[in-house]
């Protein structure tokens, strides 16, 4: 066997690597930080990820959001700062969740009573996503799409700035 120095380190790849997404709507930024798991092969939805049942939107520690300012998620308004982002993915629907634990590693310690707000989508069909991929679509100065795309589903939450500083932009 070829012995290798003390010093020398074999680096791999991590098996779902850290990943960041950061954009700004208008005056908010949203940033998300997140682990990105891949399908390789697997059943997702009902197999690896149970339908029904809380899940940390991702792998390792739990998902979070950012908001540097207050957004209107769905229809509630959510003060700046960090939360945990956890989803219940259905057959017909989800819930995804916007958690005041945000220093969560999976979803064994998650609690309902610290939701900050809960919204229902309908998850659509799109073509294969091989790793768990979160953006911010469709964002404007007064509104933004978060989504959350995996293996064939996507899922978009919808934000707006809750600061309404009565200017309109002119680009």
């Amino acid at each position: 066997l070829l012995a290798l120095p003390a010093f020398a380190q074999l680096k791999l790849p991590a098996m779902s690597p850290e990943a960041k997404v950061v954009q700004t709507a208008g005056l908010t930024t949203i940033t998300v930080d997140y682990s990105s798991p891949a399908v390789k092969g697997r059943k997702i939805w009902g197999g690896l990820v149970p339908l029904d049942k809380v899940w940390r939107a991702g792998a390792n520690h739990a998902t979070t959001v950012t908001f540097s300012q207050p957004v209107v998620v769905g229809d509630k308004e959510l003060a700046a700062g960090t939360y945990g982002y956890f989803a219940i993915p259905g057959a017909a629907s989800w819930t995804l969740i916007l958690s005041k634990d945000a220093d969560l590693w999976g979803s064994d310690a998650y609690k309902p009573e610290n939701d900050a707000v809960r919204v229902t989508v309908k998850p659509a069909a799109i073509p294969l996503r091989e790793r768990l991929s979160f953006q911010v679509t469709n964002f404007t100065n007064e509104s933004a799409n978060l989504d959350l795309e995996w293996e064939k589903v996507r899922v978009r939450v919808p934000l707006s700035p809750s600061v309404d500083l009565g200017l309109k932009y002119r680009y």
